[in-house]
């Protein structure tokens, strides 16, 4: 154990809480995330495992936690409805 945490007092820390309900539990989840050959630099299409937290009560992944930003996933599923609609 590093001299760091022998001397931390856990009440000077802030919980973190799920923004959905207020629960402070979470556990390990990960995000699959798909890199096109034509972007990865030995010209294979992969798979990326992104591990975050998710909460243990509701699921809910908060802001902190998402590695996908919010505009970023609201395009993504803007642009799969449109799609979606146009066949």
């Amino acid at each position: 154990m590093s001299q760091t945490q022998s001397n931390l007092d856990i009440n000077s820390t802030t919980p973190i809480v799920c923004e959905a309900c207020g629960n402070e539990t979470f556990r390990p989840i990960f995000f699959l995330r798909k890199l096109s050959r034509f972007l990865s630099p030995d010209g294979l299409d992969k798979v990326i495992p992104v591990d975050t937290l998710a909460c243990l009560k509701c699921d809910h992944v908060n802001k902190e936690f998402n590695p996908v930003p919010e505009s970023t996933e609201t395009q993504e599923t803007n642009s799969n409805n449109n799609n979606t609609e146009n066949e």
